[in-house]
């Protein structure tokens, strides 16, 4: 499973590793990286809104065919109400799973990828040698420096200053000028991205980190709650489910707990990546506003029949001709 983490961080690696060449910042080039990841993801965001507004427009219809069946014994209500929904969404052309897993399993497949190139800024990044970095983690075991919640190249970075005087200015000059210059830039408003929030009451640790897993959770919530309240817009019958109303706090709590076990600049990106969702929820909540996607698409409804309709008369007035 570690080997295979390690393969899916390879792109990402290497897309961090050219936009700090051009750079020379690590947290602008993370930046960049998230944001173009976003980006990508746009399509799939679009696609779920028109999705939805098609939902709202179908409310009217569902209700009636609860209506319709209200009178009978519960079980054989739901029976029909469920058969003639589901004829209903396919005469319309709604998938109420449209997308399927293909979106969440991208999701995945990319966060896991940036986190194992956050993990291993020395080799992904910095293209640091195979061999300096198991000299490098030989020192840390050494002087046990290596906790048992850290991965081994943020632990490196973290204790690069305690490495220093074990290493050979002739054959790690370059090497150690390479990743102290890196180490100042791995940093943000003074805090190290290496360490992890849950040490801030140990002694010496920085009580400021405890601001990046609450930053991780409200930036997080703002998306939530946006997404909640346009679920309840367009779907009243399943914002009033006790569930969404727990997913919609689930998740911050969620991002907010892992932000605080892990190292800071996994947290870091999650703050980020929740921002740009953010940004972009409330751009395709405007673009894509459900009025405005109904309106489009009834439009669109009347062409295409208008053009059957048409093609129809052309073909009967055809054969009339012929005969």
């Amino acid at each position: 499973m570690e080997q295979l983490f390690s393969y899916i961080s390879i792109p990402f690696g290497a897309i961090l590793f050219l936009l700090y060449g051009l750079t020379e910042e690590y947290l602008l080039s993370l930046f960049i990286l998230t944001f173009v990841v976003r980006l990508l993801m746009v399509p799939s965001a679009v696609k779920q809104q028109k999705n939805q507004a098609k939902q709202l427009r179908l409310q009217a219809k569902v209700q009636k065919i609860r209506t319709k069946y209200a009178s009978l014994p519960q079980r054989e209500a739901q029976a029909k109400i469920q058969q003639e929904t589901q004829e209903l969404y396919q005469r319309e052309g709604f998938s109420a799973t449209a997308g399927g897993c293909m979106p969440l399993f991208i999701q995945m497949f990319v966060m896991m990828g940036l986190y194992g190139a956050i993990y291993s800024p020395l080799s992904m990044v910095l293209r640091i040698s195979e061999e300096h970095i198991a000299h490098f983690t030989e020192i840390c075991n050494n002087l046990g420096l290596i906790g048992t919640n850290g991965r081994v190249e943020l632990a490196i970075l973290g204790n690069f200053d305690k490495i220093i005087p074990e290493l050979d200015p002739a054959v790690y000059g370059d090497v150690i000028e390479k990743i102290s210059v890196f180490i100042e830039k791995f940093t943000i408003f003074g805090m190290d991205l290496t360490a992890y929030p849950d040490t801030f009451l140990a002694e010496g640790g920085d009580w400021r980190l405890i601001l990046i897993p609450v930053l991780s959770g409200v930036t997080a919530m703002l998306s939530s709650i946006l997404m909640y309240l346009r679920q309840r817009k367009t779907n009243p019958e399943m914002a009033k489910n006790p569930s969404m109303g727990c997913m919609t706090f689930m998740s911050p709590l969620m991002s907010a707990y892992f932000s605080y076990k892990f190292s800071a600049g996994v947290g870091v990106y999650w703050i980020i990546s929740n921002i740009l969702t953010f940004i972009q929820t409330l751009i395709l909540n405007q673009i894509y506003k459900p009025e405005k996607v109904i309106a489009m698409s009834m439009i669109d409804e009347t062409v295409e029949r208008r053009s059957k309709e048409n093609s129809i008369k052309l073909r009967a007035k055809q054969i009339a001709d012929e005969q």
